[in-house]
């Protein structure tokens, strides 16, 4: 059942709520038979699936629906579903589990019960733990939703992810910021980038996005998009030294502008750092990989300051992202799907937006050819 209480106008999760964490992949757990070639058992991936009902050590004292509420790093769902086959003695590669526990690896801020931070529906999960240490990377809590995580037009770059990056956190310990050289912080300062080697910011932000396009995994991963205050860990969300990039840019939900505060009146709980953003490289919006997808939305939107639906913004931010990170084969219908998603609760996506472009004029061609420049002749890892 749908509980409606929300916290970050997102529902909060609960033992009585209906909530669930489903498919999260790949699972690989030993399964029989065991082989002289095999001996532990057969290394298979399982989809694994975790249910609010299922809610253990959440809050005493206050509750939903007559229910425990979850909590940060002290609740969990204390059992998993869909692994049931991998039951060589081995069991779990990672936990030596089998129908583990399910945790949250994210939560509110701001909101706390008990002194506790609640977690909420779309909030992050790892699947089958022992205690610690998950054995499947993180997917959205889902909660009253319709497609499965990975569905849908999502599937494609979903899989792409997890075969890219087999070799790095969360599936293995490689951190793929250190070794794509995007684990600094974005520098933006003349006297930074100098002090890093590079004659400007630019020229930093240029190296980052060549560095970036090289690693397959960070360009599969440029196809989630990622809330604006995700952790920088290149898991969660962005490397250190990528910018998290609001494809519809904060300024479309003001009325003069972001820095006024004043929001359109159909979008008045816009948060920008909720919003979703694409991970680019740059620290502003005139240069690297993040300016040059800048100077697309300019070039190719209605003019600035013009009124036009909310969807026409997500179908040119989306058609922008696909272009200049062309290297990365994103589907433009699951950017699109993710911008609907992000701003969902918003506003009224019925209604319309400012067209709010900024960043350098440069034509079409002149953007193709930048970034097919950002791209490398071979792809490393």
């Amino acid at each position: 059942m749908s509980n409606q209480v929300f916290a970050n106008m997102m529902e909060v999760s609960c033992k009585a709520a209906a909530g669930k964490s489903i498919c999260a992949f790949p699972d690989v757990c030993f399964t029989p038979p065991l082989t002289p070639a095999t001996p532990p058992g057969v290394p298979i991936p399982y989809p694994n699936t975790g249910m609010a009902s299922d809610c253990t050590d959440g809050s005493t004292t206050i509750q939903i629906s007559g229910k425990e509420v979850m909590l940060k790093n002290k609740s969990y769902f204390k059992t998993s579903t869909g692994d049931e086959a991998g039951s060589a003695p081995k069991k779990g590669v990672v936990t030596s589990q089998i129908k583990g526990k399910v945790y949250f690896t994210m939560w509110s801020m701001d909101v706390k019960v008990e002194g506790e931070n609640v977690v909420r529906h779309l909030d992050l999960t790892t699947h089958n733990h022992a205690s610690q240490g998950p054995n499947t990377t993180p997917w959205p809590h889902i909660d009253e939703m319709t497609m499965a995580a990975g569905g849908g037009n999502c599937k494609g770059d979903v899989d792409r992810e997890k075969s890219a990056c087999e070799e790095y956190a969360p599936y293995k310990d490689t951190d793929v910021c250190a070794d794509a050289g995007l684990s600094g912080n974005v520098i933006q300062s003349g006297a930074d980038a100098q002090a890093a080697g590079f004659a400007t910011p630019k020229a930093w932000a240029d190296d980052k996005s060549k560095k970036s396009a090289a690693n397959k995994c960070l360009a599969a991963r440029r196809c989630r998009l990622v809330p604006y205050n995700s952790k920088k860990d290149g898991v969660s969300g962005c490397c250190p030294a990528q910018t998290a990039d609001h494809l519809v840019p904060k300024a479309s939900f003001f009325v003069k502008g972001y820095e006024d505060g004043v929001k359109l009146p159909d979008w008045q709980n816009y948060d920008d750092s909720k919003a979703p953003c694409m991970c680019a490289e740059g620290g502003s919006n005139t240069a690297g990989s993040h300016g040059l997808r800048h100077s697309h939305h300019k070039a190719n939107g209605p003019g600035k300051g013009v009124y036009h639906p909310f969807e026409a913004e997500v179908t040119l931010a989306a058609a922008g992202a696909a272009e200049v990170f062309k290297g990365s084969g994103c589907s433009q219908s699951c950017i699109e799907d993710q911008l609907r998603q992000g701003h969902k609760g918003m506003g009224s996506q019925d209604r319309d937006v400012k067209h709010s472009p900024s960043g350098s004029t440069m034509s079409n061609q002149d953007i193709s050819s930048r970034a097919q420049a950002y791209q490398p002749e071979v792809v490393l890892r």
